[in-house]
């Protein structure tokens, strides 16, 4: 997986991130995530209040991107990989809430952090900083 540095995960916690999805027909999905943080220096994770349309999307095809920037600064990042989508009464569930310090909900995601692109006002942006290989994992 894509190791976040402590410049990304600062800019993670201080700002406000985008999740983006696509359905299985490839139809486009983006929102806020106010309750995102980061899990550890691979993973971001979040609780699901509303299983709606982000949350079947994640169901049905794993694939997940949060972008997040500070526009003053003109700096930002996308990261991309795998959720997994964990329910309430589930042992991954409690030991993800445990870990990641999150609150109750709907489900906790927990997404692998499989790439990571550099977003902002420079010439580099939209290329690929960090690709970790995919890897199979619990919580």
């Amino acid at each position: 997986m894509a190791k976040l540095t402590q410049e990304m995960q600062d800019l993670v916690t201080s700002e406000f991130p985008f999740l983006a999805t696509a359905d299985k027909d490839g139809n486009p999905q983006v929102g806020p995530k106010g309750s995102l943080k980061v899990y550890d220096d691979e993973h971001l994770a979040y609780v699901e209040w509303t299983s709606k349309t982000a949350y079947e999307n994640l169901k049905a095809t794993g694939k997940a991107a949060v972008a997040v920037s500070n526009k003053a600064a003109g700096t930002g990042y996308r990261f991309e990989g795998t959720a997994h989508v964990y329910q309430p009464g589930s042992a991954e569930y409690k030991t993800a809430k445990e870990k990641g310090g999150l609150g109750d909900g709907t489900a906790i995601v927990v997404i692998d952090v499989e790439r990571i692109y550099q977003l902002g006002h420079v010439p580099e942006a939209g290329d690929l900083l960090v690709e970790g290989a995919p890897e199979r994992r619990g919580c």
